[in-house]
C-alpha cells in the first residue's frame, strides 16, 4: 500500500503543474477538451451504440393497404433481399418470391419468372433515439419497371416493421422485415 501511495504522490507532483499550465492556457485547454470530446464520441459510436449490420440475406413481406388498382388491395408480396452494409449505407439485390392474394391463393415465382431489382438505402443514426432506415428499390417487373420505398422507424437487424410506397398501382402499406423465411 505504501508503494501505491508513493506512486500517486510522485504522479501528482508532476501532473499538478501540467494541469495548472493547461488551465491558464486557453488554446491548449480548448485542444485538450476537443480531444477528450472526440474520444468520448468515438467510444459511444463504436462501442455503446454501434451501427446496425444489414449484411446478409433477409425476407420482407409487403401487405398492400392502399392501391389505385383494387385487385392489389390486401395483396401480400414476399421478397428476398441480399444486402451489404457499409456503416450507414446499404446496397444489394432483391427478388420477388411469391404473392398471396385476398382469397389466399398463392402464386410463387421461381427461376426466370422472378422479378429482380437493385436496392440502395441509408441508415439514419440517432445517438439518443432509435435509428431509422430507408431503402429505395428499383424493380424490373413482369410488365414494367417500378420503384418501392421502404421506411423503418426502429432499426433492428433481426425483425422490423415499417411502411412501403410503390409506383406499381400507386400502392402503399405495411412491411415486415426479418432474417428468417416467412
Amino acid at each position: 500500500m505504501n508503494q501505491l501511495t508513493d506512486f500517486f504522490s510522485i504522479f501528482w507532483k508532476y501532473f499538478e503543474p501540467f494541469l495548472k499550465f493547461i488551465s491558464t492556457n486557453q488554446i491548449l485547454s480548448g485542444a485538450v477538451a476537443t480531444l477528450i470530446a472526440a474520444v468520448l464520441i468515438f467510444i459511444f459510436k463504436e462501442y455503446i451504440k454501434p451501427p446496425p449490420n444489414f449484411s446478409g440475406v433477409f425476407e420482407i413481406e409487403c401487405k398492400t393497404v392502399k392501391s389505385a388498382y383494387n385487385p392489389y388491395l390486401n395483396l401480400k408480396t414476399f421478397y428476398t433481399l441480399v444486402l451489404i452494409c457499409d456503416n450507414n449505407s446499404i446496397e444489394g439485390c432483391i427478388e420477388k418470391t411469391k404473392d398471396v392474394e385476398r382469397n389466399n391463393s398463392i402464386r410463387t415465382y421461381t427461376g426466370k419468372h422472378r422479378s429482380i431489382g437493385e436496392v440502395r438505402g441509408v441508415i439514419k443514426r440517432n445517438y439518443l433515439r432509435k435509428n431509422h432506415a430507408s431503402l429505395n428499390i428499383k424493380m424490373d417487373g413482369e410488365l414494367r419497371n417500378y420503384t418501392i420505398l421502404l421506411y423503418f422507424r426502429r432499426v433492428n437487424t433481426d425483425a422490423m416493421y415499417g411502411k412501403f410506397w410503390s409506383t406499381a398501382a400507386d400502392s402503399s402499406g405495411e412491411v415486415k422485415w426479418q432474417r428468417s423465411a416467412f
